[in-house]
């Protein structure tokens, strides 16, 4: 008799079906990057929202440089990153230039910015790349798509830590 079950289609289509649904259990939800000390969550931007201080000066308004400003970062995460700017520079907000803010997908929790003895997400990360020249310095900013973001002072080469400029070994 159980051979005979093992055989048939229906009970196959069963079993299948049912270690589908005990595996889907199992998953563990989307792992998200680690949070440490310099980095800041950007509230989700709603058409509610109060409107920003008239002190700040509006995304529209930034000087771009001739093919540096690509404007894919969301612009209450750019207000954010700017903010941070200002206060670890000490400048005046309207003294800060945007000079790249572009989406990328990170390779990993690290955002491309890893820290000696931390362990990070080993997954694909969508995020953003923001460079702000911040009188005669250029800060370094990585975010992720959720709206975390970090100073990064010790970055990987140029697109190490890009997933999406990655090449397969061979």
């Amino acid at each position: 008799m159980k051979a005979r079950m093992m055989k048939d289609p229906s009970f196959i289509l069963f079993i299948g079906f049912a270690a589908l649904l005990l595996l889907a259990g199992c998953a563990s939800p989307l792992a998200e990057e680690p949070k440490t000390p310099v980095e800041q969550e950007v509230p989700p931007s709603s058409p509610l929202e109060a409107p920003a201080s008239p002190l700040l000066t509006p995304l529209a308004e930034y000087p771009a440089l001739s093919g540096g400003v690509t404007g894919e970062a969301p612009a209450d995460l750019l207000e954010a990153i700017l903010a941070d700017a200002a206060s670890r520079t000490g400048l005046e907000r309207d003294a800060l230039l945007v000079l790249q803010d572009e989406a990328v997908v990170w390779s990993d929790g690290s955002l491309g910015c890893p820290e000696p003895d931390m362990m990070y997400t080993q997954a694909l990360v969508e995020g953003y790349h923001v460079i702000v020249q911040a009188g005669d310095r250029q800060l370094d900013y990585r975010a992720s798509h959720s709206g975390f973001f970090k100073l990064c002072e010790n970055p990987l080469p140029p697109g190490a830590g890009r997933a999406s400029e990655m090449t397969p070994d061979r």
